[in-house]
């Protein structure tokens, strides 16, 4: 092989060199570079049949310093080594590396933070392929999907607990709450709907001791209308509120929901607009609540968002939020905007510069690696991490298998939907568990698991002991499937006209005093 081409693939190796120079300084990735690097390395090694060295190539003034170690007998050695054995291959002298140059305190700075960075990029991929373990399904099991994108299929919540390193709301946490609030728990709580926890104990600590705290939901207004299943975070966020006397914000991500869906950007800001007087209808409280809309208020948050960018790799936000090449970059930076508000400094009109101030999150539990993030943040930004309380999923009409979609009205209850279209969709809609024919319901009775009246029921039905009454009637067959169609249509039709009246109090005034920006009182 020619010196020339072997120069060659040198030439391109030092170029990728010099390339990466500044990209590990600004922290960018560097993979590519390194990946086409090292096939060239190889490529040079098969030829030469030897590893490739910066000094063996390098320019004669580099390399000056070694031959001049050793003088003219080095010289002399080669020269005679030639003579020794005619038609051999004259043996290469040995090029001694130059001594390396003792580090500036600079470089060693550089050099530190170089390692503090690839440790902490190392442990953030290990915590990923975690997450990503946890938040898929297992195929082979049977198990349904769950992860920050879909819900599919039935869920097993213990599992789900194990596979996302949450813990368990026990019955003992419970009864501290209801101890410290003096009331009962919210039927969502008691009865298990909420049921997973991050650091909720955390909170009761610092209620009990008389420290602050603040309440995080949040809604993103894709359609004028909410379904039942929306109401659920805002109506336990709401009776969280009452019990610990604290303040809430509440994120309408218009924003998102643009560029995600596309359409007119003005028309997701009316769409905040209209969501809202079904949030402040669960019965807020305007002293102590702040209801915010993205395209106004994220000025207002943009030192947090640009410090969270600062600390999460494209890598990361790629391995949680799915996000692919063809994706716009407003998605890529949407995470960082939707953690601003889980620290108080996002929100100076009501806590000032205070860095102390715990913030706790009701959400789902799918929306628990969203918020993995935002913890794995908080400590390097100096905030308290975000305490979370996941809830299992409320169900589609037709069952696990489906899923509630604004694109199908039959999947869901509207809180617009007449009496006559309640009792139409749960009637000819809802997946049964009930057996077909009469006789063989009060034979065999229901399977209470699949059967969605039931699990709505599950939901809605103040009463536990009535509720208890249906579960044993109707998996026993004493209660026909028609029946207990007959009672949700009741409680539903009592949810959604109760409802209705609170939000026609709702006007565009009241909704404009929660969207100011204003002191609080707590």
């Amino acid at each position: 092989m020619s010196d020339a081409a072997l120069l060659e693939i040198d030439g391109k190796i030092r170029a990728l060199d010099a390339e990466m120079i500044p990209l590990r300084k600004s922290g960018a990735d560097c993979s590519e570079q390194s990946k086409q690097q090292k096939a060239l390395k190889k490529q040079y090694q098969k030829l030469a049949g030897k590893g490739w060295s910066k000094k063996l190539h390098a320019p004669k003034g580099d390399a000056a310093g070694a031959s001049k170690k050793g003088g003219g007998k080095g010289g002399g050695e080669a020269k005679g080594g030639s003579k020794k054995k005619k038609g051999k291959a004259a043996a290469e002298p040995e090029v001694e590396p130059e001594p390396e140059a003792p580090k500036t305190p600079e470089e060693l700075a550089e050099i530190a933070r170089v390692a503090a960075r690839d440790k902490k990029i190392a442990d953030m991929r290990a915590e990923l392929e975690a997450l990503e373990a946890a938040a898929k399904a297992e195929d082979d099991d049977g198990e349904g999907v769950v992860d920050p994108w879909k819900v599919e299929g039935a869920v097993d919540y213990n599992k789900l607990i194990d596979k996302f390193g949450s813990q368990r709301l026990t019955p003992e946490i419970v009864a501290r709450m209801e101890k410290l609030t003096g009331r009962r728990a919210h039927p969502f709580i008691r009865r298990g709907i909420f049921f997973s926890h991050r650091d909720f104990t955390r909170i009761l600590d610092l209620y009990e001791a008389g420290k602050p705290f603040y309440l995080y939901t949040g809604r993103g207004p894709s359609s004028m209308a909410l379904h039942c299943g929306h109401l659920v975070p805002f109506v336990i966020t709401q009776w969280l509120q009452d019990a610990f006397n604290v303040p809430c914000v509440i994120q309408m991500t218009d924003d998102e929901k643009f560029l995600w869906k596309g359409g007119d950007l003005e028309n997701y800001r009316r769409l905040t607009s209209e969501n809202a007087k079904d949030i402040i209808a669960c019965g807020f409280d305007i002293n102590k609540t702040f209801i915010f809309s993205d395209l106004d208020y994220v000025g207002h948050m943009y030192r947090n968002i640009v410090k969270i960018e600062k600390c999460t790799t494209y890598s990361t936000a790629k391995a949680i939020f799915g996000f692919t090449d063809s994706d716009n970059i407003g998605k890529h930076s949407f995470p960082a905007i939707q953690a601003a508000p889980s620290f108080p400094t996002s929100f100076k009109h009501i806590f000032g510069e205070r860095t102390d101030v715990a913030c706790l999150i009701p959400c789902a539990i799918d929306q628990d690696p969203y918020f993995r993030l935002t913890r794995d943040v908080a400590p390097r930004l100096g905030y308290l991490k975000p305490a979370l309380l996941h809830s299992k999923f409320f169900p589609a009409l037709q069952g696990d298998n489906t899923k509630m979609s604004a694109s199908d009205p039959n999947t869901a209850i509207y809180l617009t939907d007449t009496p006559e279209e309640v009792k139409f969709k749960v009637n000819n809609k809802a997946f049964s568990g009930g057996q077909q024919l009469a006789e063989d319901q009060r034979k065999y009775g229901a399977d209470i698991d699949a059967d969605i009246p039931y699990r709505w029921l599950f939901f809605f039905l103040d009463d536990d002991a009535e509720l208890q009454q249906i579960h044993d009637d109707y998996k026993s067959g004493k209660m026909m499937s028609g029946e207990i169609k007959a009672k949700l249509i009741d409680v539903l039709n009592e949810i959604i006209a109760n409802h209705n009246a609170a939000r026609s109090m709702v006007t565009p005034d009241i909704v404009d005093a929660f969207m100011a920006i204003r002191k609080l009182k707590f």
